[in-house]
């Protein structure tokens, strides 16, 4: 009985995966291995010896953990410091309007970091994900510059 994929007509097994971190000159493995470390160290994840059921369980906590990081970047967006946070998105408040035609750019300095910050937030998260399944950085950089290549190719194609 096998269960199939939610989206059958992209499959990549047959992708031809090219070494692009080798031509890089930076790389994610600083962040990558840092990550994993941390999680290791200081929270006591030991991921070569999950089980299948202890990493979906690790993926349920952390999915949630982007999901409450996205939402604080959605503030952010708004401006903390200077801006009207949330206002951003909550079509009630007064200065909802306000964000028509603002920009990122327009943001001060300490809510762009703010709005920066909650991004990387954000990234923590993601690496867990491949920190608990041992996508190493070279292996996801191959891999996304792979896709990529096939993504544009998709689309030449009328995907």
């Amino acid at each position: 009985n096998k269960v199939a994929m939610a989206n059958i007509d992209n499959e990549c097994k047959d992708l031809e995966v090219k070494d692009f971190y080798a031509e890089s000159k930076t790389h994610l493995e600083d962040i990558m291995s840092h990550q994993k470390n941390m999680q290791e160290k200081t929270y006591g994840f030991n991921f070569e010896e999950m089980s299948l059921r202890d990493v979906m369980n690790f993926w349920h906590c952390n999915t949630h953990a982007v999901i409450d990081e996205i939402h604080e970047m959605t503030d952010a967006l708004g401006g903390i410091k200077d801006g009207s946070g949330n206002a951003v998105w909550k079509y009630w408040k007064k200065d909802f309007s306000t964000f028509d035609n603002k920009k990122v750019s327009d943001l001060s300095e300490d809510d762009k970091k703010e709005l920066y910050m909650e991004w990387v937030d954000i990234l923590h998260f993601f690496i867990n994900y491949a920190a608990s399944i041992g996508l190493d950085a070279k292996t996801a950089y191959n891999y996304y510059f792979a896709k990529a290549e096939e993504n544009v190719q998709r689309q030449k194609r009328g995907y």
